[in-house]
């Protein structure tokens, strides 16, 4: 398929040329000792030794089948039954062949489907492209033939051709570089580069980790022969089924031998490439300078939990059919704003990560220390955005972001499910200012166990901020002083749902008829009555921890509910409202809030139990083949389908006549239309596990919202006080 190129050629707004002037010097390649090179011939032997044993593997068990049908024609001869002298005769040669048919197989499995490529041309990138040849000449490796990018927070070098091509791909996130300045970014492509600065390495890491990759597959990998050797077994009578089930014994003996094989080669492999990766770091020191490796190293930490946050956002924004027209934008604004105990923890995390026996790359804190050890001052330290050495860098990241929705995400998107630049800041910032209120509100506490309130709120209408002020400071220190009891009834709260979960989960499997396994579910390995009855006992139990939780929760939450009463109430009164932007919309939308809440609050319960009942309903459904009598399965999925149903019907009934509070694309909905999964698929099963997962997902995502907005505008209420007092004081 012809790659998808980046024209129409953009408006040149990037950097002039004189970024390619800021280079320095050059650098001197990174020497590798004798000893290193002899490691690297001996990784690349061992690495070809496993496949080889793998080939021996299928050549012996053709010749053990061939040498049995030849030489033991002497069990078909004799007295007794003929027929299992022939099934002692031929079973082994079925199991063998089996087996030889199960190695042979991922040998000619289809390749996964690439995704189309985003590429662009040396004749629209003016400026970027000179300097990726600038970055390979300094680090003497190839010029790449072809540039890619997308929408990982990452830049990759790979050979286009195979072994022994020089035809190099250099594929670059644009969230990566919206994040990174240029001395970072160049920093980067230098350590991408260094990598093929010499042939062997460069050669070295495409075998070794082509024949890791191809283990994992041959491995781990399922299809549908391993699907039908399972049906057959399980639904062939006796005689033939021991031979199946013998057959399946060992394709298992197999891939547990391919297993240990692939172990070993990680185990040799990993050493070799954690120093390759060190090589390739010292290439990005000299270039970037070793201060700029170790700032590089944290915020490819940062950019890749905000890219997991962005995607987040972008799972829920699509909820009401909306999407970032720009997510390398939208990752470089999560990244900007993540919360200070977030940034915290991923530099304690950089500072104390260690190195595994298995892993490919040396942990930060290794790789951090090596490139200070260099203490080199750098060749190249532009520090303005490296977005600038892109031609348009916005109007690049928009259209790339379009085609990562059609292509990989594969959405049906139209010109009105896009969000404009403005719109994608304003709604990241308002996330981060909600994910800020939660925290300062309820600190550790899980607000899906018990809701603030339901049904109408009850707020005083005629108090004077004097007197609000009063009922405010009763109601934080009284959830201060139950907030460390709430956080641990919280996690109380959360495992205990988790068991309930559990319990429900193995209650309908057994009420099916499956054989479950005991320990995964907490139960004794007895019969199948007796684990209803400790089932039963444990429903019981467990409730009755819920409700205890819930009480206790229920003595911060009530607290917490008159705190945030006590700010939106005094959002009526004229002195909060003066310096407070857009007081009269805040009080608006807290009005219109509190209504929506009332009624998604009351769905919480209903909410829990539509979970605890989808679960089981998925475990059946997925392993209804395997069952000896289909059709008792479909009775327990009826059962679960109808429950499911019946409490979809009962959180309609709490969210009727509610509008949706938030922008939609189809603009003004029902918040039962905003929950529903809104098409009828051609199976009832397939409809109601979308509707139910539909419900769960974008109601409890509204909850979070709907009660994080409630937050914010009482926290700005706050906020205002202290300055209404001192224009009293003053006056």
């Amino acid at each position: 398929m012809k790659p998808l190129s980046s024209n129409p050629p953009p408006s040149r707004t990037g950097a002039d040329k004189s970024v390619l002037d800021a280079f320095t010097a050059d650098i001197k390649p990174t020497r590798v000792s004798l000893l290193y090179k002899a490691g690297l011939a001996v990784v690349a032997f061992a690495m070809v030794l496993l496949p080889a044993i793998y080939l021996a593997l299928i050549a012996l068990a053709t010749w053990l089948v061939y040498f049995h049908l030849v030489h033991n024609t002497w069990l078909l001869t004799g007295r007794g039954s003929g027929l299992w002298r022939f099934i002692i005769y031929a079973g082994p040669a079925v199991v063998g062949g089996v087996l030889v048919f199960f190695m042979v197989k991922p040998f000619f499995a289809k390749r996964v489907k690439e995704s189309e490529p985003f590429t662009l041309k040396p004749e629209d990138e003016t400026v970027l492209f000179p300097f990726i040849e600038q970055i390979c000449r300094l680090v003497r490796a190839p010029k790449p033939c072809r540039v890619d990018v997308d929408m990982q927070v990452n830049a990759s070098a790979s050979l286009r051709r195979g072994l022994l091509s020089n035809d190099l791909v250099l594929t670059i996130g644009l969230p990566l570089v919206a994040g990174l300045n240029a001395r970072e970014f160049g920093g980067v492509l230098a350590h991408e580069f260094g990598h093929f600065a010499q042939g062997a390495g460069m050669r070295l890491t495409y075998i070794v980790r082509n024949i890791n990759m191809w283990f994992a597959r041959v491995v781990y990998e399922r299809d549908e022969w391993d699907i039908k050797l399972e049906h057959a077994a399980r639904g062939s009578d006796l005689r033939l089924g021991i031979i199946l089930h013998a057959a399946r014994g060992c394709v298992w003996l197999t891939r547990r031998i391919l297993w240990a094989l692939m172990h070993a080669g990680n185990a040799i492999s990993c050493f070799m490439l954690r120093q390759m990766e060190f090589d390739a770091d010292s290439y990005e020191a000299k270039v970037a300078g070793s201060d700029a490796f170790e700032s590089t190293s944290l915020q490819l930490r940062t950019l890749n939990v905000a890219a997991q946050i962005a995607y987040e956002d972008v799972r829920q924004s699509w909820a009401s059919k909306r999407l970032p027209e720009n997510i390398p934008l939208l990752v470089q604004h999560k990244g900007q704003t993540l919360p200070p105990d977030i940034q915290s923890k991923l530099r304690e995390s950089a500072d104390t990560q260690k190195t595994g026996w298995f892993d490919t790359h040396p942990s930060d804190r290794a790789r951090v220390h090596a490139a200070r050890e260099l203490n080199e001052p750098g060749v190249f330290r532009v520090e303005r955005p490296a977005s600038e050495l892109f031609a348009n860098f916005h109007e690049l990241s928009s259209r790339l972001t379009r085609h990562h929705y059609e292509k990989q995400l594969e959405l049906e998107t139209a010109d009105a499910n896009f969000m404009s630049a403005d719109e994608i800041l304003r709604e990241s910032t308002e996330s981060a200012q909600i994910d800020a209120a939660v925290r300062k509100f309820y600190g550790d506490i899980v607000a899906i166990h018990v809701p603030l309130f339901t049904g109408a709120a009850s707020l005083a209408g005629n108090r004077d901020l004097g007197t609000i002020k009063v009922s405010w400071q009763k109601a934080c220190d009284t959830a201060a002083y139950y907030r460390s009891a709430a956080e641990e009834w919280s996690k109380f709260s959360g495992e205990h749902q988790q068991k309930l979960l559990d319990c429900a989960t193995a209650h309908h499997l057994l009420e099916a008829g499956f054989q479950i396994t005991a320990k995964d579910f907490g139960l004794p390995d007895t019969s199948a009555g007796e684990q209803q009855t400790i089932l039963k006992q444990r429903f019981s139990e467990i409730d009755g921890a819920l409700a205890e939780a819930s009480t206790e929760l229920q003595h911060f939450v009530g607290a917490t509910r008159e705190r945030v009463f006590a700010g939106i109430e005094s959002l009526r009164l004229p002195e909060v409202q003066t310096g407070l932007s857009d007081a009269a919309g805040l009080q608006a939308e807290a009005e219109m809030l509190l209504k929506v809440y009332g009624s998604v609050g009351a769905t919480l319960t209903a909410l829990h139990e539509l979970n605890r009942k989808l679960r089981p309903f998925v475990m059946l459904a997925r392993y209804r083949n395997n069952h000896a009598e289909p059709e008792r399965v479909d009775a327990e999925i009826n059962t679960l389908v109808r429950g499911l149903r019946e409490l979809i019907a009962q959180i309609h009934l709490k969210l009727e006549g509610m509008r949706y509070p938030f922008p939609h694309a189809r603009g003004e909905i029902s918040v039962i239309e905003y929950a529903g999964y809104g098409k009828q698929d051609d199976a009832e099963w397939e409809t109601v596990y979308h509707e139910a997962s539909a419900h769960l997902e974008r109601l409890f995502a509204l909850h979070y919202r709907v009660l994080g907005r409630l937050l914010v505008i009482a926290d700005l209420a706050e906020q205002r006080w202290p300055a209404v007092a001192a224009q009293n004081a003053a006056a």
